[in-house]
């Protein structure tokens, strides 16, 4: 829009006047409306009539103001409501007069009598007139479906076919929190919509169902929208953007977005059948619809700081958009086509789908849960199933910043689209990624090796352990899982000591699981770390007397399998000066807790006051894409550099590497190590108060959101519950919160979820946790 034009004074008034009556032989009493570009004004004949009067800005196109009048005529025939120009004494739709010596344009469109959508109460507006709306803007877009016009041709500040980057070139005119916002739907936009825009079908739209654009009048069933005014946004565009613009105005100051959302759709559908596509898209294209209102806003109060209408506007635009926030957009767009096309979500049947996995596949295979779930769909803390249900996630520590995460996806397709090559090439990627990996390590850690797992990251930190030492022996902790390489299974004791193990080889030496609960010695203090580090010097006895040297130790910053057990205070330091002592290097394998989960620092091993020697990241590196990193000290990778080249496929690929950066991104801009710091205290103290109510929880324990509560049959003998903590993740995954068990007798409920998991969450997995534990002292475990 542009800035309001010149006053309305008595004589131009008195002008205008004049030449109505001179070209349209009209005469009455005119009074001037409000306007922008056009002069406007209301003319009264008697008890005759009314009619609008419009003097287009001289730099208005012709070829635009026919456009509006042509488009007028087409919705008339149509039957649809809507101002049309009358003709002057010569025929013609527009009469060319001159103000001042200005040229200008003059129309005169009938008028329409009714009230503005927006002046009604909250009240007034609800789904019938919805309903209207979408009625309304469906027949719109029929009436349009074979109207043509040069004119529509152009661009606008308003065309959501060109939103995103308009919306790129203002955004920076935004608050920091605005400008979070809509970086965030522009992400979900280049996601969701960006690849599909060719599958949209195109026509002229009208561009502006605003709530001042809509008439209504009363009648006996209610207030009914009668009229569409306005022209003056129509373009050629996107068909699907009329009902999205639409939409974005009806949800605005509304509690429930989706049913507003649902009500409109489902009646434009029944005038203008909408394609899958179509439905898909509508959810994102809403968002971007009021992103681009908070942006233009923006910019049109630099011009007018103390235009309250603008202030207002944004607030109500910046509302609605955190309100889409909470919502995905893939399960909204579900729910229109089924509710549009009868859709649901194509693919196989569970049934089938186990008995394809029996033929093609190992039976190592696993699948959880007694009925297994077939998950189609993630986003943020949840997952989604083929009938629409959300299932909160609460044991996916890949998926770290949220499961799909616009950002992290838009990262992956942009650079897949543009390039995915290897590391033999000079690549912007890699270095970028490499310099803010290192910056969240110690100096010390200063070279990166990039790999595809974190099975991967394991194997080559021992090849360089062996590379710097000379030595292979290698001391891990009881308990520990390293990975599914056989290097990494040899270091695994969770595996050679478990089902289908083969017990240690002669080169790996266990020591004891520092475990504070019920490890041979208790608590968290510096006397327990220290007495369970002196059974590194067993170890090393036992490396010496082999008449060999120890290579590396290895461990889990904060142990995983082994039950989700934090280690004593200053058990990593006292272990880390033996080994070193003896010649050897200390691996802090981070692949589970790395990446803010602990919420109080970046790293696991940052909370035991150390600084490895090599540092392996794996599973939240990538958010679910396959990527990993051995991160050391410059010293341990000239060791290994003796002439064997290390190249690695896809490790360091420019993709992968652009993927790494927006995780990075991601958990900086949204804060996410703070929310997971915030959050698992809020569950520990919750889960505290639950374990003086029920005796089942004989520990509640963790960092941030890795957390571990056990249960046990007897707090004094701690027999470990397995039975019940069976039932619990079964009756849990009913409630739709997915769970599972860890620890060598199974009986701990491990936590990890991704890092957008937040209170509503935690309150959401407290209700049904405290229900099930309720539920489950009524029930007989006894074997």
């Amino acid at each position: 829009m542009e800035a309001s034009i010149e006053p309305q004074s008595a004589t131009l008034t008195k002008q205008i006047a004049a030449l109505l009556q001179q070209h349209y032989g009209l005469q009455g009493l005119l009074q001037p409306l409000p306007g922008y570009s056009d002069l406007n004004f209301l003319l009264q004949l008697g008890d005759t009539g009314r009619y609008i009067v419009k003097v287009a800005n001289s730099a208005e196109s012709l070829a635009v103001l026919d456009l509006q009048n042509k488009a007028m005529q087409a919705l008339a025939a149509a039957d649809i409501a809507v101002p049309e120009a009358l003709a002057n004494r010569a025929g013609t739709l527009i009469t060319a007069i001159d103000l001042h010596g200005e040229a200008r344009w003059l129309r005169v469109l009938s008028y329409l009598p009714g009230r503005c959508y927006g002046e009604l109460t909250q009240a007034d507006k609800g789904p019938a007139l919805w309903q209207q709306l979408g009625a309304l803007l469906g027949k719109v877009s029929h009436g349009f479906a074979n109207f043509e016009h040069v004119a529509a041709y152009r661009e606008l500040d308003w065309d959501l076919a060109t939103a995103y980057r308009l919306c790129r070139k203002k955004i920076y005119l935004l608050s920091a929190q605005r400008e979070s916002l809509v970086q965030h739907f522009l992400a979900l936009y280049q996601q969701q919509v960006r690849p599909v825009l060719s599958q949209l079908p195109q026509s002229v739209i009208h561009n502006d169902a605003n709530d001042y654009n809509l008439l209504l009048q009363k009648a006996d069933l209610g207030w009914q929208i009668t009229g569409l005014l306005d022209f003056g946004d129509m373009l050629y565009s996107h068909t699907i953007n009329e009902l999205a613009v639409a939409c974005a105005y009806a949800i605005l100051n509304q509690a429930d977005p989706v049913q507003v959302i649902k009500t409109v759709t489902a009646a434009y559908h029944q005038q203008h059948p909408l394609t899958e596509t179509e439905l898909q898209v509508l959810p994102c294209l809403i968002a971007l619809r009021l992103c681009l209102s908070l942006c233009n806003s923006a910019q049109a109060s630099l011009a007018e700081p103390d235009n309250q209408y603008i202030l207002i506007s944004a607030t109500a635009a910046e509302q609605a958009l955190i309100q889409l926030q909470q919502l995905d957009f893939i399960w909204v767009g579900q729910l229109l086509k089924q509710q549009c096309l009868g859709q649901v979500e194509p693919g196989r049947s569970g049934h089938e789908l186990r008995q394809l996995r029996q033929r093609y596949f190992s039976k190592t295979l696993s699948l959880s849960y007694q009925q297994p779930l077939k998950i189609v769909r993630g986003s943020g803390a949840y997952l989604y199933d083929e009938a629409g249900l959300d299932y909160l996630d609460m044991v996916n520590n890949v998926c770290h910043v949220g499961h799909c995460h616009p950002q992290v996806v838009a990262a992956g397709q942009q650079q897949m689209a543009l390039l995915n090559t290897n590391t033999r090439y000079l690549h912007d990627n890699l270095v970028d990624y490499a310099e803010q990996l290192l910056a969240t390590m110690p100096s010390e850690l200063s070279v990166c090796f990039f790999v595809n797992s974190g099975s991967e990251a394991n194997e080559l930190a021992f090849r360089l352990a062996r590379a710097a030492t000379g030595q292979r022996d290698l001391i891990v902790v009881d308990g520990a899982y390293h990975g599914n390489t056989q290097a990494c299974i040899d270091a695994s004791p969770y595996k050679f000591d478990g089902p289908g193990g083969e017990g240690a080889a002669a080169h790996i030496h266990k020591v004891l699981l520092p475990d504070p609960y019920r490890g041979r010695y208790q608590g968290y203090s510096q006397a327990t770390g220290a007495a369970y580090a002196a059974d590194i010097s067993r170890a090393l006895a036992d490396i010496s007397a082999a008449g060999r040297q120890v290579s590396a130790f290895i461990c889990e910053s904060l142990q995983g399998v082994a039950g989700q057990i934090v280690m004593p205070d200053g058990y990593l330091q006292q272990v880390y000066s033996l080994v070193r002592a003896a010649g050897g290097l200390c691996i802090a394998d981070e692949v589970q807790v790395g990446f803010g989960r602990v919420g109080s620092q970046m790293w696991g091993f940052q909370t035991q006051r150390v600084v490895p020697d090599i540092v392996t990241l794996g599973k939240p590196i990538g958010n679910g894409h396959p990527m990993a990193a051995v991160i050391t000290t410059r010293a341990i990778a000239d060791a290994f550099a003796n002439g064997m080249e290390f190249f690695n496929t896809f490790g360091g690929n420019p993709v992968s590497c652009a993927i790494g950066s927006a995780v990075l991104k991601v958990l900086q801009q949204e804060q996410l190590p703070q929310r997971a710091l915030e959050t698992g205290l809020y569950l520990q103290q919750q889960l505290r108060q639950l374990q003086q109510q029920y005796p089942i929880i004989g520990d509640v324990r963790g960092m941030g959101l890795f957390l571990g509560v056990e249960l046990v049959t007897d707090r004094q003998s701690k027999t470990a519950a397995t039975a019940e903590m069976a039932w619990l993740v079964e009756f849990m995954k009913q409630q739709r919160i997915l769970l599972s068990s860890e620890g060598p007798d199974a009986n701990i409920l491990k936590m990890k979820p991704p890092l957008v998991f937040g209170r509503n969450e935690a309150n959401r997995f407290l209700e049904s946790f405290s229900q099930g534990l309720s539920v489950m002292q009524t029930l007989n475990f006894t074997p």
